[in-house]
């Protein structure tokens, strides 16, 4: 089927988009015959917007990163967020190339450890002193100001530093992360009541949008992208192709020969193809499969599929190649001209933007194939539908679950108190930013009364004693409170050499994920984890035992889906067994409530691991480290 070209519509241009003149505080030199109509509002909202809050929808490719120009240049200092630090430093890029000067901030950025490193972060956002006008940066490091892992009662003085927030990309996140984008957005604006953020998105959810106008109270400026046939062209005609195979790794010999026919006669270092796999797994095994049976297309495809993003041999900026191989982990802020795509459908509750997020990769700079898996033959499609139809379509078909309203509002208190519990020196201080985020009281009240309790517990007179049910359950509930000191939750990473295709690459990933695909070949120095290739009878057996449980492994051979479906189950018997409610003051149905509100594969890392010949112990801290044996068996 045909998916027509879409138009955006235009205007004469407004304020900066028109130019410099003598009204307008801007160094630019454009002149445009038009704007895009949204990048008109954005401006006028910029100027003269009453609204602290500004949400722009537009489709990938129309321009969003253009439209934040003005609210840079009527600003001192802006600051950007952006979901991973790869599309962080490619924006940098941009705005450097645009002639804004930009600069990134990561946790590789700032020197020092202590007070020093949080006098670094605020002397960097300084926007008296600063030599720059963006900071590029991911939200981690505003959840590590919140969370105090930057010491100090100065921290928070980070989020009064800028004028302008912008948010980009804040479709990308899930619950648990989103509620500390939410949380992140209540402080700015309470504190700095003046500063303008602005959240862009293609597929923006619509649970965000309205916990902040209903639930905060804090209004908001929605802009979105207008169609017109007469208007801006900002996409191309799009052919899609539907294949009845699931998965790519169906039929890798049908996609290695896609490639070839629309790659051989470009010019190498022209990215022209992209291939979009649902799982790392599938990802590295296709890349092996170039490299064993087209070893000439292999050496013209990159792979960057999350596992590769701690390689220190990979650097998309200096490497010329063909075809991308990646996944949801790559495929965010993807800028080539993409005349190839070869996609899975994604899956998950917000699959239908996912899949346009996906797809309008390609068609962008000129027209394109999409061949896509796992989408089957429903729904029924014309022969030919216009763009914005078929977006129409997708949303009616495919799932798109919005967020839970409650859920949020859950996990923002429990974040709030979570912070306020970890850092009590300065609770007078955030309690000024939280006072009126919802729910706060009764997440503080249930963090301080399991916390009480786990510290009677084998006390003189005690009601628990540690091999008693309730203390085991109290002990795994205080493990999992950790996965709010970070944004998007908790995982247990390790250094492991892995084979890449045509060479042994050294990264840092998930263990609880590779394992399950990988054997362990032996361990070198530092406990750095040398796989083996996938082996055929997969998943590999991967067992773990819990803070509180490690008498009782869990299997965690499964997909992430049926290992959280499977915890979900066993810690609620758990707690219907523990007999709380008898012995500490502990509300069992909030008990209940938490662990419905987590989810637990974000929030567990294992005391210890067993995958196959070998046992992988782990030293509980801020960031937890491994110790591996081969074991007697």
């Amino acid at each position: 089927m045909q998916v027509r070209g879409a138009r955006l519509a235009t205007e004469a241009p407004k304020y900066g988009l028109a130019g410099s003149d003598d009204d307008a505080d801007t160094d630019t030199d454009a002149e445009f015959d038009h704007a895009r109509a949204f990048q008109n509002r954005v401006a006028e909202w910029v100027h003269d917007g009453d609204e602290p809050v500004a949400v722009v929808q537009a489709p990938t490719g129309a321009g969003k990163t253009a439209s934040f120009h003005e609210l840079i240049h009527q600003n001192g200092l802006t600051l950007l967020v952006y979901p991973t630090n790869a599309l962080l430093n490619q924006q940098k890029r941009r705005f450097e190339r645009e002639n804004i000067s930009a600069k990134a901030l990561s946790g590789k950025t700032l020197e020092g450890h202590g007070h020093q490193r949080t006098e670094n972060l605020l002397k960097f956002v300084n926007k008296y002193a600063a030599d720059h006008e963006v900071v590029v940066t991911n939200p981690d490091i505003l959840q590590a100001v919140i969370q105090d892992l930057y010491s100090g009662n100065q921290a928070m003085e980070f989020f009064d530093r800028f004028d302008a927030i912008v948010y980009d990309e804040f479709h990308f996140y899930d619950e648990l992360a989103t509620s500390g984008i939410l949380l992140q957005t209540r402080i700015i604006t309470d504190r700095n009541p003046q500063a303008q953020t602005l959240l862009a998105s293609a597929t923006p959810n619509d649970s965000f949008v309205e916990f902040i106008e209903s639930t905060f109270g804090i209004p908001i400026c929605e802009i979105s992208a207008t169609y017109d046939r007469n208007g801006d062209q900002f996409r191309h005609d799009v052919t899609l192709h539907r294949h009845s195979e699931d998965r790519i790794m169906d039929d890798p010999e049908a996609v290695a020969e896609l490639l070839y026919d629309r790659i051989h006669d470009v010019t190498q270092g022209q990215t022209r193809a992209a291939v979009i796999f649902n799982s790392v797994k599938d990802s590295n095994e296709f890349h092996r499969y170039l490299q064993s049976n087209h070893p000439e297309l292999f050496d013209r495809v990159e792979k960057d599929n999350g596992f590769d993003t701690n390689d220190p041999a990979i650097d998309l900026d200096n490497t010329e190649f063909s075809v991308l191989n990646t996944t949801s982990k790559g495929e965010v802020g993807l800028d080539y001209n993409i005349q190839l795509l070869i996609m899975e459908t994604p899956y998950g509750p917000t699959q239908a933007s996912d899949f346009l997020q996906r797809f309008g990769r390609a068609g962008r700079q000129s027209k394109a194939d999409v061949h896509v898996y796992g989408l089957g033959q429903i729904p029924s499609w014309d022969d030919q539908m216009q763009f914005n139809e078929f977006v129409e379509s997708v949303y009616t078909v495919l799932r798109s679950t919005q967020m839970e309203t409650r859920l949020l509002a859950d996990l923002i208190g429990i974040r709030a108190a979570y912070a306020l519990h970890e850092r009590p020196e300065f609770n007078q201080e955030l309690k000024q930013d939280f006072a009126t985020v919802d729910r706060y009281d009764r997440w503080r009240g249930f963090i301080e009364a399991v916390t009480d309790a786990r510290e009677a517990i084998g006390g003189l007179g005690a009601d628990l004693q540690e091999n008693d049910p309730g203390a085991k359950l109290l002990a795994f509930t205080q493990h999992c409170f950790d996965a709010f000191s970070s944004l998007r939750g908790r995982s247990l990473s390790g250094s492991i050499k892995y084979p890449r295709g045509d060479r042994v690459a050294l990264t840092n990933y998930d263990l609880l994920t590779t394992l399950r695909y990988y054997d362990i070949d032996h361990i070198e120095d530092n406990d750095t984890i040398v796989l083996q290739q996938i082996r055929d009878g997969y998943p590999m057996r991967v067992t773990a035992r819990m803070k509180g449980y490690q008498a009782r492994p869990r299997n965690f051979s499964q997909s992430t889906q049926d290992i959280e479906r499977e915890l979900q189950r066993w810690i609620h018997d758990e707690i219907d067994q523990s007999n709380l409610d008898e012995t500490v003051d502990i509300s069992t149905e909030l008990i209940h409530l938490f662990f419905k509100r987590i989810q637990l594969t974000d929030a567990i890392v294992p005391v210890m691991l067993r995958c196959g010949e070998y046992q992988i112990d782990v030293e509980m801290s801020s960031i937890p480290s491994i110790s591996v044996e081969r074991r007697d068996i």
